[in-house]
């Protein structure tokens, strides 16, 4: 029996790789990801591709890491509101 949620299928491409957004059901990768990615901070968090990436390792298989994604949040525009006009 599955232990995902219903809406397990949001993911997200990351470098041709789909990444799980859900934090309680990572996608497990090889640890190879984090070489063509960068190392991730302290925290365990990197930007790729403007998506943010959670990284924790396994403790019991070297070779994995667990990924979670989530997308930044959008910074409202000071002009988002405003109509474009043009100067001629």
């Amino acid at each position: 029996m599955s232990t995902r949620p219903p809406d397990a299928d949001d993911h997200v491409h990351v470098r041709g790789t789909m990444i799980s957004t859900f934090a309680s059901h990572p996608s497990k990768l090889s640890v190879r990801c984090v070489r063509s990615w960068g190392m991730p901070s302290r925290s365990g968090i990197i930007t790729v591709d403007n998506i943010i990436l959670n990284i924790e390792y396994d403790r019991s298989d070297t070779d994995l890491i667990h990924v979670w994604a989530r997308k930044p949040e959008r910074r409202a525009s000071v002009y988002e509101d405003d109509p474009i006009c043009t100067v001629s």
